[in-house]
């Protein structure tokens, strides 16, 4: 059996995105020209792709941003640590600690990013 491979409902919008952006500069009536296509739409690509609205609706953001990760990890860690120290850790309790992590976490990420763009050796344009 041959599979189809799953597209997510963003990428196809992109791809739709992309083809109306090539349509376009085949028409006579706009000042879009073929050459500039490609261009434009990969900078309008980049601008969605980067919109946290996007990112959230595509269930992209990494792991350790995720509210749903943090309170799933806390949640099967707390009864351990409850027994462990001899002391039950309430709901709100395991709230504040599922908001902790997600604010480590966004630090954690935030700081890879910018090591990584410190230590990369080219520039974002590539030159």
């Amino acid at each position: 059996m041959i599979r189809l491979p799953t597209l997510n409902p963003v990428d196809i919008v992109l791809g739709a995105l992309e083809g109306a952006v090539t349509r376009m500069a085949g028409r006579t009536d706009n000042p879009l020209t073929p050459e500039i296509a490609p261009r434009l739409s990969k900078a309008i690509v980049e601008e969605i792709v980067a919109d946290p609205a996007v990112i959230h609706a595509a269930n992209a953001e990494p792991w350790y941003v995720s509210r749903v990760t943090w309170g799933a990890i806390i949640a099967a860690l707390a009864p351990i640590l409850g027994l462990v120290l001899g002391h039950a850790i309430s709901a709100e309790d395991q709230a504040s600690l599922g908001q902790i992590a997600v604010a480590i976490g966004t630090l954690v990420g935030a700081g890879l990013t910018l090591y990584g763009r410190w230590r990369a050796r080219a520039s974002f344009a590539g030159k």
